[in-house]
């Protein structure tokens, strides 16, 4: 007997302030013989029998719309799917909202609190405001502005001075005074500018040192909702291929149904839930 195992992880480790990538895959076990559900998966032609029952036609609608193929068969479960698809969307819709403001939140939080306002406000991308929650001060990007060129900044207990020191241990190991005109200085100064942070983007939690960890929590609250959203996303995935599965075994008279089990798991070395899908096909 052959079996299907449907996957898809519903839920990634907060890594951005965006809804993660919802991961599915298909594998199946089959002592030695090919099926017709693996062939149909497959995009493979297979060979109907007299009398064979159209069994493609509902899992497609209901692949397409959950519960739309148990509607054709005239399965009251169709209402089950619907509801399932109508509230995944609902409360990912919502949760990305929810995301979203609470992303506003900690943007406008942070340059009132510790942005350092030279000139019009210009926001940062997700890591930096995770950096903004570890690193009490960015430092100077250039600090001698008189001078020509950028000076970099020298305190390394700034995030700008800690990229500084990084980029003189990586390209200058000596660690002596060398011209601004050697070849290893002017790597480090390159590393530099990739890395540090530039004048329009610096700040300062002195004024508010309780601030560091408000903005940490402002950010975790809207990273958590974007989670959210991503597994609604992921059970709403999930709804479209049980149903489709569903509506296939039913088409063909089969009465398995497909089992759903949520199963703790890991995703690119995150904590994640998975929704493993088991179908029955046949042999």
């Amino acid at each position: 007997m052959t079996r299907v195992l449907l996957i898809v992880a519903l839920g990634t480790a907060a890594t951005t302030s965006a809804p993660g990538a919802v991961h599915a895959q298909l594998r199946w076990t089959d002592p030695g013989h090919s099926t017709p559900a693996l062939h149909a998966a497959a995009g493979v032609p297979r060979q109907e029998g007299p009398g064979s029952p159209p069994s493609l036609a509902p899992a497609a609608l209901s692949l397409l719309l959950p519960g739309a193929g148990q509607h054709r068969l005239g399965q009251g479960r169709k209402w089950v799917y619907a509801a399932v698809e109508v509230l995944g969307w609902a409360v990912f819709f919502e949760r990305r909202h929810a995301g979203g403001e609470y992303r506003t939140r900690y943007r406008d939080f942070a340059w009132n609190e510790a942005r350092i306002q030279t000139g019009p406000r210009v926001d940062g991308d997700f890591d930096y405001y995770e950096t903004l929650s570890v690193w009490d001060a960015s430092g100077a990007y250039d600090s001698d502005p008189v001078a020509a060129g950028v000076q970099p900044e020298p305190d390394p207990s700034t995030y700008n001075g800690s990229i500084w020191a990084r980029a003189m241990q990586i390209f200058i190991p000596g660690g002596g005074p060398v011209p601004p005109t050697d070849p290893g200085y002017q790597s480090a100064l390159a590393y530099y500018d990739d890395f540090a942070y530039p004048t329009s983007l610096l700040w300062d939690w002195s004024g508010a040192p309780a601030g560091r960890a408000e903005l940490a929590d402002l950010i975790e609250e809207s990273d958590a909702r974007f989670r959210h959203a991503t597994t609604a996303l992921g059970v709403v995935i999930a709804n479209h291929l049980i149903s489709a599965a569903d509506a296939y075994l039913s088409a063909r008279g089969d009465r398995s149904s497909p089992r759903l089990r949520l199963v703790p798991d890991v995703v690119f070395g995150a904590p994640a839930w998975s929704a493993v899908v088991s179908v029955r096909t046949g042999r």
